[in-house]
């Protein structure tokens, strides 16, 4: 029997690593409708570092980035290079072409809330969708400023969005919020990522956002979370992440019970990312 070279072995496994780089690179360029293959294939080939145009991005609109080391930016970066790999951004509208500020503050915005998992990349979320402004949603027959539905897909009020960065910690950020709606669902959703939140933490959580629900319903002018927090359970989680990204210290103070469950349910102490 006949060995294979040493330098045929290489010579082949350079052949195939150069074939795999280029298929990652026409799948994540190139193919239209590609979006299952993006997301499936863009964890193992399309990993690596933060192309610098989103960097500015990053340091600009994610105060709790600029925060971390030095290793923990870099991680974050990569991680935020993944998901833009792995997702398909489109525009609708006037908004023409998808640009980089878009991808880089969407992308933070998910990995922001999933620093606590870095093997989350809401693999059930394939397609972001983009509207200018608030757009009519035909599932729920309304008009909305952002969505995430059971099909894979998220939508976003791009004003709406960028609107809810103008104040880092008002508590008040539609990409937090929708993010946080995406990361429930991913957790319930059989995929790549499912199941790992802890089901009594999650538990404890809604009892302790039962008790606020009504405080906001009863005085909504004097609460500490928006009306809208009050719709249902899983709109509380969603404005309560808002809270706990944003303005971790009042949360805290308001309620250490809340302020701990969502600790616990992310996976990481905000408050201890270096001092706010």
């Amino acid at each position: 029997m006949d060995f294979i070279s040493s330098d045929n072995f290489w010579k082949g496994l350079l052949l195939f690593v150069f074939i795999i780089f280029n298929i990652s690179g026409y799948i994540k360029c190139n193919l239209p409708g590609s979006s299952f293959i993006k997301n499936r294939l863009g964890r193992y080939f399309l990993y690596s570092n933060l192309n610098p145009v989103y960097k500015p991005y990053l340091v600009q609109y994610f105060p709790v980035y600029n925060r971390l080391s030095e290793t923990d930016q870099i991680l974050f970066e990569r991680r935020v290079q993944r998901f833009i790999n792995m997702k398909t951004f489109v525009t609708r509208g006037e908004l023409g072409k998808v640009t980089p500020e878009m991808k880089a503050l969407i992308a933070g915005s998910a990995i922001q809330i999933t620093m606590g998992y870095p093997d989350v990349y809401f693999s059930h979320f394939r397609t972001i969708i983009i509207y200018p402004d608030k757009y009519y949603s035909r599932i729920t027959k309304q008009f909305h400023n952002g969505e995430v539905n059971q099909l894979g897909v998220i939508v976003l009020s791009w004003k709406s969005f960028m609107d809810g960065f103008r104040d880092p910690r008002d508590g008040d950020n539609l990409g937090y919020h929708e993010m946080a709606h995406a990361l429930k669902l991913e957790d319930i959703v059989e995929n790549n990522d499912y199941n790992f939140f802890d089901r009594v933490t999650i538990r404890e959580f809604e009892k302790e956002g039962m008790k606020e629900m009504q405080k906001v319903k009863e005085n909504p002018e004097n609460s500490f979370f928006r009306s809208y927090a009050a719709t249902n359970l899983n709109e509380f989680f969603a404005v309560a992440i808002e809270s706990y990204i944003e303005r971790p210290e009042k949360l805290k103070d308001y309620n250490q019970n809340l302020y701990t469950y969502l600790s616990k349910i992310l996976n990481f102490d905000i408050l201890t990312i270096n001092p706010y």
